[in-house]
């Protein structure tokens, strides 16, 4: 780490939202750590929201004025309406950080967030990747996730393809790591984030928790992703193939993993096993509830066919899954 406070470039997508994204705004200027940078983008918003941020962007400028060393700035930013996930690319595109710190909308950071999290990667350098602690906000009741919702830390593959283990507001990044992960699959309406997660982990780099509770996280919306689409683990399912996929692209099948080390042999094997396990069981799923359904289900038994002979699946074939009108 370059020095003990590098750039922290945060990341806001929004879109439609001129009524929430103020107390977004205003828990970054909050954030005790001094050297930041905020690049907020108006993904083709359709009510009030981009005159809302023209409007404030001086008076939001006036707030964070600072002087030496370390700085704070605020950029705002529209593009043509195409998704969270390309917003969220867009902004990180624009970053010029070590560290990108990506903050929804509708959620709000505790003012410690930033310092607390740039120092736990001070002290665990070999950690690239964090997530902090959050409480969920349900119509003004504060509520700590129980079960299998509670954050982990480290390598959790397992836990990881069941379910979205990790919350976009909480998370923080090493730039040029993230780099050589690679960006959210913009193609996907939802799901964008399970995605991510699961190959970050399959590319062996560990998840860091602060076991601190630094997030609000806002529910009930109408407008959450989550609740604007049928059968959501068809999303989960495209995800999970298109990286087997590339996987399969880049050598990484049963025949050609001689080259690696006895270690990371043994890591590519039993990931590759709880890969199978969690494609198959999405398929199954999805096969499932279609036949319940009435509804065709030969394009699914189709990829399960060219899944269990270890080919890749062509990717026009893939997208079917994104198709809402086949769901």
């Amino acid at each position: 780490m370059s020095s003990k406070t590098p750039l922290i470039s945060i990341v806001i997508p929004t879109y439609n939202r001129q009524h929430l994204i103020e107390r977004a705004v205003q828990s970054v200027f909050r954030q005790t750590y001094p050297h930041w940078e905020l690049h907020i983008i108006d993904d083709g918003s359709t009510d009030n929201t981009w005159s809302f941020l023209l409007a404030n962007l001086p008076s939001w400028k006036r707030q964070i004025q600072s002087f030496g060393r370390n700085n704070k700035s605020i950029q705002i930013h529209q593009t043509e309406h195409r998704g969270v996930s390309h917003a969220r690319n867009f902004g990180i595109g624009k970053s010029v950080g070590e560290w990108i710190s990506l903050l929804d909308s509708d959620d709000e950071w505790y003012p410690e967030k930033l310092t607390k999290q740039i120092e736990f990667h001070h002290e665990h350098p070999e950690i690239l990747f964090s997530q902090t602690k959050e409480v969920w906000n349900k119509k003004g009741n504060l509520l700590e996730p129980k079960g299998k919702y509670q954050k982990r830390s480290g390598d959790f593959l397992k836990e990881s393809l069941e379910i979205c283990m990790v919350t976009c507001s909480s998370f923080m990044a090493h730039k040029k790591t993230w780099e050589s992960v690679g960006n959210f699959r913009e193609e996907m309406k939802t799901c964008e984030d399970y995605d991510l997660w699961n190959r970050i982990l399959l590319k062996q780099y560990p998840i860091g928790l602060l076991a601190e509770n630094l997030l609000v996280r806002y529910g009930g919306h109408e407008d959450q992703l989550s609740n604007q689409f049928q059968a959501v683990e068809r999303f989960r399912l495209y995800s999970l193939l298109s990286t087997r996929n590339e996987q399969i692209s880049n050598g990484e099948s049963i025949q050609n993993r001689n080259h690696l080390s006895e270690e990371n042999q043994s890591f590519h094997g039993n990931s590759r096993i709880l890969l199978k396990e969690a494609i198959l069981e999405r398929m199954d799923t999805l096969v499932q509830g279609r036949k319940k359904r009435g509804k065709d289900v030969q394009f699914l038994t189709h990829f399960q066919s060219l899944f269990l002979k270890d080919e890749p699946i062509p990717q026009k074939d893939l997208l079917t899954l994104l198709d809402d009108s086949l769901f």
